[in-house]
């Protein structure tokens, strides 16, 4: 049927005018293209410059069709796509240039180098159905216009360097389907972001700020819900609870869950509603409570579950999903025993608290690629079957309770690559292949294994020649075990090893000389080695050789003087002539008491000028202060063998020096005084200077803080901190056994060799009753803080091993990890390395003496140290580690916006009871002690005890006065928390309000919660609230 005439000629007229239009808008369109090109300076493969070419353009059809990258709609005309993905190209585009690009549907550059900022004017283009500029350089905000392009169905921003509030007006992309955000630094609160979000089916905020909760209401979550397939808000600042029970079951379409990395807390809702959910990892975050069994039933379809790194207690419920593939429920408080019942892929079920008998192992399906059962309370023998599995690749078993001997199967199986059995009770021969004629035949003729750790045990015999069979080995650590007998030929076939520890055996004979050339860790000390070492090792410290291997040669070197640093004047000389040996010791003891003369006229002198220098009972200084700190040294263990540097007889923490009036109190506290030249000086050496020094990891030196206690009070007890050091010092001390001892490392993101750290410029950051601070310099620049424990305070090397590996498995963002650690020949030699944290410790915030550093710390800024503290504190808990020494010198303020982190935690694991009771009597003399553990027999610390020691914190945050300042009042003398007390008690809060946070007559509301927090912190063991409620309380404050 032909249509009417009327309508036929209003369709020609129209069709005439789009045609027309064209015509007309090809040349801005054209003239557009090329002036976005000009933005384009490097085109690797000149396809893009060169083809961009106005003479190419055909000017019948003006739409540049053999432009590459160009799309041009065949019945317009017009430009609707710029597609250059993967081009390396590189420049700063000005997006304004596209403007009268009106058609453009499709901006796709992802995979270049691109920068530029993303102008508001973007919003005009609202064509535009697929824009993607990821992996770039573009910087600057994201504009709220954005939410003008309500034909967007695609928008990837992500792996780019936009920063600033994420716009989260997006009521009218309700055709985006895809929203990728991840890796820039946006932020907002997702809260209000996810409620505009309506019909995104994939959805990726993750390595981006956003913050806030995920307990949103049914009405705010349920447009999402309902569409979302794929939600990553991984590696955020998310915080508060999980999703609530009623929300979690509207995302019925929801495939994959990532919130990894945040701070998100609370216990776990039932998974049941969610059928088709595959991958949920929740790992690093602060959850807690029991293992949902649903997620690990044959009723879903969960592929992944990753719980790692929270604090879930109780048993790991029966297992019979048939679709899971990966388990991680690594770094937990897990117990009980293994699964019975298990089939999976890969199997992670390190650092918790799991026990029993191992062998439940053999009743999973043979169908796993990797175990790992580290760090757990395993025992028994090693399952024979598991070496007969096909499929597994990786094995540690490491740091459990394992006994009898190492199963040749494992050894010899066709398929393991890494095999982890250190740190347990092994014993007997190492067997590298059967002894049956079928099993030589069965054995493949190169095995497979490329690690290879049996470190920490009890085995012995001798190291078989089949060791040349493992050809392809890159790690062989057999140290500290029982080994005897010579070093086999065929070691020189491991032509690929990179890493060969034998220390601490019994191995006799040479060295073979013809060994890898990629070895770059090797160590063979502490056995009984001889002849010369070979030329290509020669390379390696001496530490690497000795000590031990009295008959070893190395050029240059020898066992009596290898440790001796070259620029020791009569380095390799021996003096054996008695007379020489009386002239020595008769300079020596001449020496000795010539340095005594000189320390007690300093000391005799700086007490005489401290004390004309004081007020009767401020306690504030004439400047004149003694000082600590600078001691240093060219290198951490060139120490005098008769001289050792850390070790200190104090039962009391420099960090907290009580002033010199303060001697006149009576009773215990007295015993505790201790001047900080004694300190100084018991180096033998005085130095001075104002350079300045960074306070650091665990214990800081103090100064005086130059801070009046109350109006009217007798005495001043208020902590000094140090405000300027003494130029470091060279000492050309040593000791013959420097470096003779072992390093090891508790991650592997650092590596450097115990050379390295000897070569590494130290200085003395303070001391305390654990021992003495130094700051090390290492040759890559990275710096160390490294605490050099005090003799006779720690545990046995073993049971030391142990828990310092706990202790150093602790990651979050708050707490500053224990790197590695150094186990010396002597009992003087122990140390503990961590990062450098360049910023100061909430103490000298608090009660820095003027002239001042810092402006005052704010509420806001106070609470939120609150809260950081308590998030850490709640880590710890969960994870079944008390801090035990937790006071203001223990919390750093790094960076300008003073992010808090806590450190010190856990070392009472470490000590014996003598140095736990001493640390413990330490904090009752700063006023950290909770009471319970003053009456206790044998006290230890306790999370109770840790909530006692954050209330009295709390107290300082709000008063700015020191936990062991004496305050004066009505009713005589009381200590901090008693006076906090009496001023709650009779009504004067803002008689104990700082009055730099004191905005008025009558105190905030927020103050009134932070001090009603703080007394519920102090109250008696069974009254005292658990860390989650203290941190749960503070977070509302906050809010």
């Amino acid at each position: 049927m032909n249509p009417p005439p009327k309508f036929f000629f209003i369709s020609v007229t129209h069709l005439l005018l789009i045609l027309l239009s064209t015509c007309t808008a090809s040349q801005p369109e054209l003239r557009s293209l090329l002036e976005f090109k000009k933005g384009i300076t490097i085109d690797p493969s000149n396809r893009v410059l060169n083809s961009w070419n106005p003479s190419s353009v055909n000017t019948a059809n003006s739409c540049p069709h053999s432009w590459v990258g160009i799309l041009c709609d065949d019945l317009t005309g017009n430009v609707t796509g710029i597609i250059l993905d993967e081009f390396s190209l590189v420049g700063e585009l000005k997006f304004q240039t596209l403007l009268d690009l009106k058609m453009l549907k499709n901006l796709s550059l992802s995979g270049n180098r691109f920068t530029g900022r993303l102008p508001p004017s973007l919003g005009t283009l609202t064509s535009l159905q697929h824009l993607d500029l990821s992996h770039n350089n573009f910087y600057g905000p994201i504009p709220a216009r954005i939410n003008d392009l309500w034909g967007l169905n695609y928008l990837n921003l992500s792996h780019n360097e936009f920063k600033g509030g994420f716009p989260t007006g997006l009521n009218n992309l309700q055709q985006l389907r895809v929203l990728d955000l991840h890796s820039n630094k946006l932020w907002a609160d997702i809260g209000d972001l996810l409620p505009t979000l309506r019909n995104v089916e994939f959805l990726d905020l993750s390595h981006n700020l956003f913050y806030g909760g995920l307990s949103l209401t049914l009405q705010n979550v349920s447009s999402l819900a309902n569409t979302v397939r794929y939600l990553n808000l991984s590696h955020n600042n998310l915080n508060g609870n999980f999703f609530l029970n009623d929300s979690i079951e509207l995302f019925r379409n929801l495939q994959a869950l990532d919130l990894t990395d945040n701070l998100i807390r609370g216990e776990l809702p039932s998974f049941g509603s969610l059928p088709g959910l595959r991958v949920l990892r929740l790992a690093r975050n602060l959850l807690f409570g029991a293992v949902p069994e649903d997620l690990l039933q044959n009723s879903m379809s969960l592929e992944e579950l990753d719980l790692s790194s929270n604090g879930f207690t109780g048993s790991i419920p029966v297992v019979n999903s048939t679709s899971l593939i990966v388990l991680d429920l690594s770094s937990n408080s897990l117990s009980g025993s293994l699964p019975t019942s298990l089939r999976c892929t890969v199997i992670d079920l390190s650092k918790n608290m799991l026990s029993g008998d191992v062998s439940v192992i053999e009743t999973w399906e043979p169908t796993m690629e990797v175990i790992d059962l580290s760090s757990n309370k395993l025992s028994g023998p090693l399952p024979s079957t598991l070496g007969t599995y096909s499929k597994l690749s990786t094995l540690d078993l490491s740091f459990n309770e394992l006994n009898g001997s190492i199963p040749v199967s494992f050894v010899t199986s066709s398929s393991l690559t890494r095999l982890n059995l250190s740190g347990n009770q092994l014993t007997g021969p190492l067997l590298l292949q059967g002894s049956g004629a079928s099993e030589l035949l069965l054995m493949p003729p190169f095995q497979p294994m490329e690690y290879f750790d049996v470190s920490n045990n009890s085995l012995e015999g001798v190291l078989p020649s089949d060791i040349g069979r493992m050809g392809g080995l890159k790690l062989l650590n057999l140290a500290m075990n029982g080994f005897s007998g010579q070093f086999p030929n065929e070691l020189d076939k491991l032509i690929y090893l990179e890493h060969l520890d034998l220390s601490n055996n019994k191995f006799t004979g040479n060295i073979p000389d013809k060994l890898s050339s990629s070895l770059t860790v090797f160590n063979v000390s502490n056995n009984d080695l001889s002849g010369h070492v070979p030329e290509n090792l020669r390379r390696f410290p001496p530490s690497s050789f000795f000590p031990g291997n009295e008959k070893l040669k190395l050029p240059n070197t020898s066992p009596e003087n290898s440790s001796v640093p070259d620029n020791i004047p009569g380095k390799g000389k021996h003096h054996s002539s008695k007379g020489n040996i009386r002239i020595a010791i008769i300079l020596a003891s001449v020496g000795a008491a010539v340095m005594i003369a000189f320390v007690l006229l300093a000391y005799h002198r700086t007490q005489a000028k401290e004390f004309h220098g004081r007020s009767e009972f401020t306690g504030q200084t004439t400047g004149r202060d003694a000082k600590f700190g600078g001691l240093s040294r060219p290198s951490l263990f060139k120490f005098n063998a008769n001289a050792l540097p850390p070790s200190t007889s104090l039962s009391f923490s420099n960090d907290h020096l009580l002033t010199s009036n303060s001697r006149s109190l009576s009773g215990q506290q007295s015993e505790f005084i201790t001047e900080i030249s004694e300190h100084g000086l018991s180096q033998g050496m005085i130095a001075s200077s104002s350079a300045p020094v960074n306070p650091n990891l665990m214990d800081y030196p103090p100064t005086t803080s130059g801070r009046k206690s109350s109006p009217g009070s007798p005495l001043s007890s208020s902590p000094r901190f140090i405000e300027s050091c003494e130029k470091p010092v060279m000492l050309d001390v040593y000791s013959p056994d420097r470096l003779a001892g072992e390093l090891f490392f508790l991650d592997s993101s650092l590596a450097f060799t115990a050379e390295e750290l000897s070569r590494a410029p130290a200085e003395v950051l303070g001391r305390s009753s654990h021992g003495t601070l130094y700051k090390a310099t290492l040759d890559s620049g990275h710096m160390l803080t490294v605490k050099w424990l005090r003799v006779g305070l720690v545990k046995h090397k073993k049971e030391f091993a142990r828990e310092v590996k706990r202790i150093g498995s602790m990651r979050h963002p708050n707490i500053v990890p224990l790197r590695a650690y150094y186990w010396g020949p002597r009992e003087q030699e122990r140390l503990l390395l961590a990062d450098y944290i360049h910023g100061d410790s909430l103490a000298l915030h608090l009660y820095e003496t003027t002239p001042r550093r810092y402006s005052p710390l704010s509420f806001s800024q106070r609470i939120r140290v609150a809260v950081d503290v308590a998030r850490c504190l709640l880590y710890l808990h969960d994870r079944g580690l008390p801090h035990g020494n937790l006071k203001p010198t223990n919390i750093l303020l790094a960076g300008p916006d003073y992010s808090t982190c806590l450190t010190d935690y856990g070392l009472h694991r470490l000590m014996t009871p003598a140095g736990v009771a001493e640390q413990i009597l330490n904090l009752g003399a700063l006023g950290y002690r909770a009471p319970e553990l003053a009456t206790a027999s044998k006290p230890v610390p306790s999370f109770k005890a840790d909530i006692y020691a954050l209330g009295v914190i709390l107290m300082e945050l709000l008063t700015r006065k020191s936990a062991g300042d004496i305050i004066s009042g009505q009713s005589g003398a009381v200590d901090l928390t008693d006076w906090v007390r009496l001023c709650e008690r009779e009504g004067r809060v803002m008689d104990c309000i700082d009055r730099d946070i004191a905005g008025g007559e009558e105190s905030s509301k927020e103050m009134d919660q932070l001090l009603a927090t703080s007394l519920r912190c102090i109250l008696p063991v069974h009254e005292r609230p658990n860390i989650r409620q203290v941190f749960e309380d503070l977070c509302s404050i906050l809010a």
